[in-house]
């Protein structure tokens, strides 16, 4: 989740004067190496010594190349801009071409600039964790790209610097407002009329219905950003939502290539058609926490809008309507809904997947038929017009049309030096002026690429002929959507508006039985569920709430820190008398100077623990209890945080699904390992105990990227995934084959849960907590094993019984339980399981992964531990007839008793604190929340919202919780001896 350590040290060192050196010497010497090839071929103290020469009299040689690199014109220092958005050089499109053209045109007017390209590991590969982290570690971007959703959180957070006046700065004739003192304020300011007239020059580069977006005020008063409107950002491209189709599909489907879909209703029979084909798909969107997203043309199509700005100067959630459910609604039909053609039903139209890993490929192999795309004159020149076509957004039953409208915006951060805001200014006029656009359109003609762009400056650059090889069709879309276009969601908090969005939306695609009940009644019911989440949204994104409320919430919330402050002293101090006890017992053996040595080799150890742990521990222990900020001054809100926290719903929520999380992990993940090194250390020969040991260890040297992306083709949701096509294979089974592999099932998963019953109650050897521990994971099994039983006999969903119109009699009570025992017996009827997309399957679909990566390393300790077990006493049981079974028991797991404990401890608060990687990657906490973990909340609060101060209280939270079971697998630690002898193993005193 985090960046890696080393790449930002990279990043870092790539930023100082030591890296020019580096490279400039490298340069240098490179070619007097080659020379000095053969010289090499010597001894090692000689090359040493040429090397060292060499070294000195590159780095003294490359002292005037680095002066003359980072110098200007006439000596003067060149002002370094960090840009994000650059042309990458490896890039060989014409859209690269172009912008390193533009670029080097601006360096060549303007030499006293060096400009780089901002990189920064992202924390989870978006565009907007990595400029985040950027600033917080002090090496930002001078020029930040900006999108709609998150500009206001910059805003809010001072990132962005007005442009306004920093232009009338640029185009001010008084000099002396172009120049700062060696603190960096300003000699002079603009005057009011520059102001105002640079304002109008940037309001003129920008389309009316962007300039609401760039042009605003902060939704927060704070200090250190100015009041009022203000200019905060640059749109340097245009993109607006629009279809593209498939004309081949379409013709194989029997449909005109030049009539593409105008409305709801022929676009769904459209998607139905093209459906009935082998493999094809009549439309594409994707589901999980951003299907908001997804269908987002289709929501403002329909006239809803996610949030709306009041009269009141606030944001409140505006899609809880009964457009939005009826567009919600089409969604279900278009997905779930039935339908017959040609004597054959099927089921939904569309494809629909958790994630867009395959979207690419099953559209270059025209297995899709529509979908939705952003469209620019630049990036529609990637569309082939006779394999292609672009439409407008469909006609809504209201009868309008309307499509997301985006914008790649640029602005100048807040924190970067006077020069370098110039300079950011400068490059952001040059870009979006006559200039740069005749270089780029020069070369989109030369290219091939004129037809594609736009019309109004073809004509004004003089390109004429170009006009004549347009083709209507997509000018006339492109024109149309940029008409109809709806600029996406930009409001206080929105960089998560489509994940709440969502939620309401996952709800109804989870059940298709809603298309069972009349359209006005499953209507209703969507509305309600929108209603709940634009509530939520009001109260705790926005933050809607009176002072009688934030009263009794602080009292509560000043209970609970006073309790987390009480666990944390408690803990520590037990933890201090634990170890203090034992040292004790340890100084009366000998003098301390006979420890002095080990205190010694274990120093760097603890010195590094030390400032990576506990020094940052310490450090961000505070945050929890001040409205955190990177750049403008932080204000200290006290119990603010913790009131907020301790009320809202998704914090419990979350934190249920993490107590669900930490259960499968430790059920299921804690005991393979000890199976599997029993195993392996039951292997008679010693080649067969290096293959299965070799086999078992394999899966840790696979990336964790890869094993993300392998275990989702296996969870591939259709019926040509991995997994389901294993299951589906049951159903070819006969009924009496089907029954005794169900039989057979269900007889070794009862033994299973039988034997840990029994490992239970005999390993009398065993300490109680571990006993407790096997008891509880046998009751879970247990629990597992009558829920279906239980379920049968509540029945149905009350949702279900309306919508298919079902008799409560039939289908619950003995009724039900009786009906689903007979399941038990005939063939197998399995339809094709969803995986992670279903959040019953989801949480241990992504536990599933985890134990089959780490149950082969983890295994490894037990081995090393299984070493320790006396060979005589095994080999005594064995001739007084115990079994395998009997010697695991009795003699096996009572030796290495004390591990399991302190592994059985470890696992459980590793569980608590760990899995957030994963989930981000597998699922992003969806669908619908199901995987949402308090990692992922922490996550979320954190770095995509800004709330460091809201994080840092959930993550206290959580700790005062963990601590308890870490204090007590301190004090089994402290209480352990080790000894050299050959029956050596960690035990308690």
């Amino acid at each position: 989740m985090f960046c890696p350590f080393e790449n930002f040290l990279i990043y870092v060192i790539e930023e100082t004067l030591i890296s020019h050196y580096i490279k400039s010497m490298k340069r240098q010497i490179k070619t007097t190496m080659k020379t000095f090839s053969s010289a090499l071929n010597c001894s090692i103290f000689k090359q040493f010594a040429i090397l060292t020469f060499l070294t000195i009299c590159g780095i003294f040689y490359a002292i005037p190349a680095i002066a003359a690199e980072n110098s200007g014109v006439a000596g003067q220092p060149k002002t370094l801009l960090r840009i994000m958005g650059l042309p990458n050089p490896k890039s060989s499109g014409v859209e690269a071409e172009a912008s390193r053209a533009i670029v080097h045109d601006f360096l060549k007017k303007y030499p006293y600039y060096k400009v780089i390209p901002f990189h920064m590991p992202s924390i989870k590969g978006g565009m907007d964790e990595g400029p985040l982290m950027a600033i917080a570690t002090g090496l930002p971007p001078h020029g930040i790209y900006v999108n709609f959703r998150q500009s206001s959180t910059y805003i809010d957070n001072g990132f962005l610097a007005p442009m306004e006046e920093i232009l009338a700065r640029l185009l001010s004739k008084n000099p002396k407002t172009r120049q700062a003192d060696a603190n960096g304020k300003w000699l002079a300011d603009p005057t009011e009329a520059e102001i105002k007239d640079a304002l109008k020059k940037l309001m003129a580069r920008v389309i009316k219905p962007v300039q609401p977006v760039v042009y605003r005020a902060s939704n927060i008063k704070r200090p250190g950003i100015p009041a009022g409107n203000h200019f905060w950002s640059m749109p340097t491209g245009t993109i607006s939502s629009a279809i593209i189709y498939r004309k081949d599909v379409f013709k194989e489907a029997n449909l005109d290539p030049n009539n593409p879909p105008k409305n709801w209703n022929q676009f769904l029979e459209y998607c139905r058609k093209i459906k009935t084909l082998p493999g094809k798909y009549g439309f594409y969107y994707c589901r999980g926490p951003n299907v908001s997203w997804s269908i987002y043309n289709f929501m403002v199509s329909n006239g809803v809008r996610y949030l709306k700005h009041g009269k009141d100067g606030k944001w409140r959630a505006a899609f809880n309507t009964m457009n939005a459910a009826e567009s919600i609604y089409y969604v279900l039909v278009m997905t779930k809904g039935q339908f017959t053609l040609d004597g054959k039903t099927y089921n939904g139209s569309v494809y629909a997947p958790m994630n867009s890993s395959e979207r690419a490929l099953k559209w270059d192999r025209g297995e899709i038929g529509m979908q939705f795309t952003s469209l620019s004159y630049d990036r529609i020149s990637e569309l082939n017009p006779a394999l292609v076509g672009v439409a407008p957004t469909p006609l809504s039953p209201t009868g309008h049309r309307g499509n997301e409208l985006n914008c790649r915006m640029m602005g100048i951060f807040s924190g970067a030096t006077p020069e370098q805001k110039l300079g950011i200014m400068r490059y952001i006029w040059y870009i979006t002026g006559d200039q740069a656009n005749r270089i780029k359109y020069r070369i989109y003609v030369d290219y091939g690429y004129g037809k594609f762009l736009n019309p109004i400056l073809l004509k004004k650059f003089g390109y004429n002929n170009i006009l004549k090889k347009i083709p209507e069709g997509w000018k006339k879309s492109v024109m149309t959507a940029m008409k109809h276009g709806v600029p996406e969601p930009y409001g206080q908090n929105t960089q998560l508006i489509y994940l709440k969005v969502s939620v309401p939306i996952n709800w109804a695609l989870n059940r298709p039985e809603l298309l069972d009940l009349p359209k006005e009644e499953a209507l209703k019911r969507i509305k309600e569920q929108l209603d709940i989440a634009a509530a939520r949204v009001d109260k705790f994104m926005l933050g809607e709430l009176s002072e009688s409320e934030w009263r009794k919430r602080r009292v509560v919330g000043g209970l609970v820190l006073v309790l987390i402050m009480s666990v944390f002293a408690l803990s520590l101090g037990y933890a201090w008398r634990c170890f203090t006890k034992e040292s004790r017992s340890l100084y009366s053996h000998g003098p301390l100077k006979k420890y002095m040595y080990a205190y010694f080799m274990i120093l760097p150890g603890f010195a590094m623990v030390l400032f990576v742990k506990y020094l940052p521990l310490v450090l961000g222990a505070p945050l929890a209890l001040f409205d955190y900020q990177l750049v403008v001054p932080s204000e200290f809100v006290g119990i603010d945080n913790f009131a907020t926290v301790l009320y809202d719903k998704q914090f419990w929520f979350s934190m249920l699904r993490t107590f669900y999380y930490v259960a499968l992990v430790v059920g299921l993940g804690f005991w393979p390992p000890i199976l599997v090194a029993i195993l392996l250390d039951e292997v008679p020969t010693t080649a067969l105990k290096y293959i299965f040991r070799t086999i078992f260890y394999l899966p840790t040297i696979v990336s964790g990227v890869i094993m993300v992306f392998l275990w989702r083709q296996l969870y591939e949701s259709s019926e040509s995934g991995f997994l389901n096509q294993i299951l589906m294979y049951l159903n070819y089974l006969g009924p009496v084959t089907a029954t005794i592999v169900k039989l057979l099932v269900l007889f070794f998963w009862l033994t299973m849960v039988g034997f840990i019953f029994a490992c239970a109650i005999k390993l009398k050897e065993l300490s109680w907590p571990v006993r407790s521990a096997v008891i509880a994971f046998s009751l879970v099994l247990l629990g597992g094993t009558i829920y279906p039983l239980v379920n049968a006999y509540i029945g149905p969903s009350a949702l279900v019984i309306e919508a298919k119109k079902l008799d409560p009699a039939q289908v619950s009570g003995f009724a039900g339980l009786i009906a689903y025992l007979k399941t038990l017996v005939g063939q197998f009827h399995i339809a094709p399981l969803r995986w992670i997309e279903d959040p019953k399957l989801a949480m241990i679909c992504c536990v599933i992964p985890m134990i089959w990566a780490t149950a082969g390393p983890g295994c490894i300790l037990y081995l090393a531990a299984l070493k320790t077990v006396p060979e005589d006493l095994v080999e005594a049981a064995t001739i007084d007839g115990a079994g395998l079974i009997q010697k695991i028991s009795y003699i096996t797991l009572p030796r290495i008793k004390f591990l399991i404990l302190i592994q059985l401890l470890g696992a459980i608060v590793g569980a608590f604190r760990g899995g957030t990687n994963f989930i981000l990657a597998m699922t992003a906490g969806g669908p619908n929340g199901a995987t949402r973990t308090i990692g992922m909340d922490i996550f979320e609060r954190s770095f995509m919202q800004l709330k460091f101060g809201i994080g840092t209280a959930m993550g206290w939270i959580l700790g005062a919780m963990v601590i308890v079971l870490t204090t007590y697998q301190i004090r089994r630690m402290s209480r352990a001896q080790f000894t050299s002898a050959a029956t050596s193993a960690a035990k308690p005193k």
